[in-house]
């Protein structure tokens, strides 16, 4: 297991954060998109690996609200997925979001995206809806195709399980 910690995304993380997320989606963020959450003072952070503190492992965007927070974006360098790291970091937001007194967790996901729905759904996310052509697809795909996303939430309890 990668010990990691989180760190409070900076704009000087932005050249290392592009290129996971641009190694990890069809249509990645621009830097644009993270200069406006950092700018919004959504919960912008950065996950470092603990034994490589250079090493930004993942990183994530979490939009809070009045009673909810809204996940944006949640992305683990390819050379760190299968170990564990993205559960971890979902239950320390979803502990954060206790904390702070929310009722509940909701995302999107790409419907073809089922290693991340697998995951969401093993920590307790459950489908509550689908948007229709909510992703854009690459270029290559055929102009102006757009895939759905699902939609899903988790109702917080004031207890989670971090094993």
């Amino acid at each position: 297991m990668v010990n990691f910690q989180f760190r409070i995304m900076q704009a000087d993380d932005l050249e290392e954060v592009l290129i996971t997320e641009t190694s990890s989606h069809l249509t990645p963020w621009k830097e644009l998109h993270f200069l406006d959450c950092i700018d919004s003072n959504y919960w912008n952070y950065v996950l470092v690996d603990c034994n490589a503190p250079f090493a930004l492992i993942g990183h994530c965007v979490v939009m809070p609200g009045f009673e909810e927070a809204h996940l944006l974006n949640i992305t683990i360098h390819p050379d760190y997925r299968r170990l564990g790291i993205a559960k971890k970091a979902l239950q320390a937001i979803e502990q954060t979001c206790i904390e702070r007194n929310f009722g509940r967790i909701l995302l999107e996901v790409r419907q073809s995206n089922v290693e991340a729905v697998s995951l969401y759904q093993a920590v307790g996310f459950q489908q509550v809806g689908i948007r229709k052509g909510y992703y854009p697809l690459p270029l290559t795909h055929q102009q102006n195709a757009r895939e759905d996303a699902i939609v899903m939430q988790k109702t917080l309890t004031t207890k989670i399980d971090l094993s």
